[in-house]
């Protein structure tokens, strides 16, 4: 294939089609597809543990480090690997890794007992020195690779027949299939935006060193996770600034801030600060809630089942949406909708607004990326932000925390305290709404002006109290209980943090109460 793109991509084996095991240990021996969600994580699970043998093999005075995901694969980073070499260590390692294939090595799922975890040695048990004993430490074991146990993985390496190495600067992209095209692997789509967000935040927490749950750990065990918490505010802090820094530079041309990101990114609250920082430099702000401009109730577009689609671009008046944001810019009054959301009727013409000379109009909502939501107005009198909650704290060195998992523990919280919901409701409803932030937005998030990433290294700590009651209220046999539990052993091996630390301004306080800008216009 050459050396920009090296890997195969064959047919995956027949009996992959059926059904992977899931999960490991279970009594039912259940299968599940790999074309579904969990089914691919149980594929790239094993890839992840077959590449680390790979690396062992080629460069055993080496360590592989698996950091963010994109573009269905993770970055991957090889320990004092020369710039200008990557090509040549991709050669290599995919042929190791075909001869690992061949080999057909046994992957075992490893229950631990506490005092077994204890008396694992050397890299093993860095993650299992901090685990608290609520139930058995588990990993997943390929020969001497060893990774902490997010799930199941496949039973042997013959099994990870598909994947594809891409060498880039000082390090390489192991891409796996991904759902929808299984076994197919999706074409390389470069996103710079994107890549050079999650770059910055690499080196954030390596400055931190904070780069692990074991490090963190010690952090906290060191000052109660206060340096933790303190460098992540400034830093966040340093990032609103610049944003801010850019809308000046761009005013009046650009004064339609648009702000997008998937559930529980902390839109609201970040849309807050920009306006309080903007007003802080001798700027005007007005909002407008895009839920205003719903169709009503009867015009809505509906899914397969029946219920209504809500999330879909079609739920929203952008007719009228892009008439009012173009006016506003020109300088007139308009009077904005007010929607109802018990009735599902919207009442136009409610509320007057008029944007004034020095004023930026700050919009929130799924679709703020897509300029099907504002027809009519100048692209380039908006100024795009996409803001998502974008981890890179690593569980160990072979398992990231994933940025969905944390978007989800997330709103577990958020959703018990202000809506009243249960985890298992959250925890079955999550899938819903996956499928529509890869469908409304996901793929524009590289239109983006600029990126801010919402996500902090402490959050486990912090939201761990709150979220092991919630979570083992999850019954045993419900559809939930399988995320329940291995969410249980991570937080089992995380060490609390008072949420005393959190300042009042910080964008977790969104999820756990006492947020200093809970105001509205």
């Amino acid at each position: 294939m050459g050396a920009e793109t090296l890997g195969r991509r064959t047919s995956i084996a027949v009996r992959n089609t059926s059904g992977l095991i899931f999960p490991l240990g279970s009594s039912k021996g259940e299968l599940i597809p790999p074309w579904v969600s969990e089914g691919r994580e149980v594929y790239r699970r094993g890839l992840i543990l077959a590449m680390d043998l790979a690396v062992k093999r080629v460069f055993p005075e080496q360590k592989l480090w698996v950091e963010h995901s994109i573009s269905l694969g993770y970055r991957c980073r090889i320990e004092g690997m020369e710039t200008g070499m990557e090509a040549g260590v991709c050669e290599r390692l995919d042929r190791e890794l075909q001869k690992i294939v061949e080999e057909a090595i046994p992957i075992e799922f490893r229950k631990l007992s506490s005092g077994e975890a204890l008396n694992l040695v050397g890299e093993h048990s860095l993650l299992p020195r901090w685990h608290m004993g609520r139930d058995v430490y588990c990993a997943n074991v390929l020969g001497n690779s060893w990774a902490f146990a997010m799930g199941p993985t496949v039973p042997d390496t013959s099994w990870l027949t598909v994947w594809e190495l891409r060498p880039l600067k000082g390090c390489f992209l192991l891409r796996f299939p991904g759902s929808r095209l299984w076994p197919e692997i999706v074409p390389w789509v470069e996103s710079p935006t994107l890549t050079k967000e999650l770059d910055l935040e690499e080196k954030h927490i390596s400055r931190m060193k904070v780069h692990t749950v074991d490090m963190l750990n010690r952090r906290i065990r060191e000052d109660g996770g206060r340096q933790a918490v303190m460098m992540s505010h400034f830093y966040q802090n340093r990032r609103v600034v610049q944003i801010v820094s850019r809308l000046g530079d761009e005013f009046p041309a650009k004064r339609i801030v648009m702000v997008a990101g998937p559930s529980c990114s902390g839109k609201t609250t970040f849309t807050r600060m920009l306006a309080t920082y903007l007003r802080a430099e001798g700027f005007g702000t007005r909002m407008i809630s895009v839920d205003n401009y719903f169709r009503n109730r009867s015009e809505t577009p509906k899914n397969k089942d029946g219920s209504y689609d809500f999330e879909c671009i079609g739920a929203l008046n952008t007719e009228l949406f892009g008439d009012h944001l173009k006016r506003l810019v020109n300088g007139e009054t308009v009077k904005l909708p007010a929607f109802n959301f018990h009735t599902g009727i919207r009442e136009d013409d409610v509320t007057p607004m008029t944007l004034g000379k020095d004023e930026f109009l700050l919009i929130e909502g799924i679709h703020g990326l897509n300029d099907s939501l504002t027809p009519g107005v100048d692209v380039a009198e908006k100024f795009k932000v996409y803001i998502s909650a974008l981890t890179t704290l690593n569980i160990d060195r072979l398992t990231r925390m994933s940025t969905s998992d944390g978007r989800l523990l997330r709103r577990i919280v958020r959703d018990s305290f202000r809506r009243g919901y249960s985890a298992t409701d959250t925890i079955l409803g999550w899938a819903s709404v996956r499928r529509g932030e890869r469908m409304n937005i996901f793929p524009f998030q590289e239109q983006a002006d600029m990126m801010f990433n919402s996500a902090l290294p402490y959050e486990l700590p912090v939201l761990k109290p709150y979220l092991v009651p919630l979570l083992e209220d999850v019954e045993e046999n419900s559809g939930a209980f399988n995320d329940a539990d291995r969410l249980l052993r991570l937080l089992d091996c995380v060490e609390p943090i008072n949420e005393g630390v959190v300042p009042r301004l910080s964008i977790l306080r969104e999820f756990i109460d006492g947020l200093l800008l809970d105001w509205s216009e």
